[in-house]
């Protein structure tokens, strides 16, 4: 007996191989405690403007996952981690945006900012409040942590505090985040920030992100 998932999914690959043009979505995998995806995220936006791409973004635990993959954040004082550092200092210069690494309180849990996103969803404002929150810590270095903090910044973002300080904590909220980073996992995440396009996994630092967009611009000539 044939298989039917698999024929489908293999006519969907063939299909996606013969159309031409950019990606309609680039999806996002991030999360607000890397550095990384905060300089991604950006250079992201700006691919946006220019190839018309839409860009769907999914909360990504990475203390979930590490736990997953027996991965942690670099450490401290390293030299991976100075040189993590000095590298996107100079790309945020490339793109012209504010960064200024909170060297005392990183890695910051972001639990909450991250299950704060859904809630951001379900009242149209998941971009800007995504913006606010790599700001908030990536500029700032407010501690996104912090349960009141978070409840500030949604409320200046239009957004009812009491309501998305409740949310966060609900247990079918803990649940969605749990099963993101699980199904992300599943799907050979491995780290963030991570990009799907295509069908395509992209990992690693935003440098990734500028042979992307040379790829898509070949595409889009071809």
């Amino acid at each position: 007996m044939p298989d039917s998932d698999g024929a489908g999914m293999a006519e969907q690959e063939k299909r996606t191989q013969q159309r031409k043009g950019p990606p309609r979505v680039v999806e996002f995998l991030y999360d607000f405690a890397s550095p990384n995806c905060y300089v991604a995220y950006h250079k992201l936006r700006e691919m946006k403007a220019k190839r018309g791409f839409d860009v769907r973004l999914t909360p990504l635990f990475l203390g979930g996952l590490f736990k997953m993959t027996n991965d942690s954040p670099v450490p401290r004082g390293t030299n991976e981690y100075n040189y993590m550092v000095a590298n996107l200092e100079r790309i945020s210069q490339s793109l012209g945006i504010e960064f200024n690494f909170p060297h005392s309180s990183f890695p910051p849990n972001s639990v909450r900012a991250l299950r704060g996103a859904y809630f951001a969803e379900s009242r149209g404002r998941v971009d800007d409040y995504v913006s606010k929150i790599f700001r908030e810590y990536w500029v700032n270095g407010t501690d996104i942590s912090d349960h009141q903090k978070l409840g500030v910044m949604a409320a200046s973002l239009g957004l009812d505090s009491e309501e998305f300080l409740k949310f966060i904590e609900r247990e079918e909220t803990k649940l969605r985040l749990r099963m993101e980073t699980e199904r992300a996992y599943a799907r050979g995440v491995f780290g963030s920030p991570t990009y799907f396009v295509d069908g395509r996994m992209y990992w690693g630092t935003p440098e990734v992100l500028w042979l992307l967009d040379e790829e898509m611009a070949r595409t889009a000539s071809a």
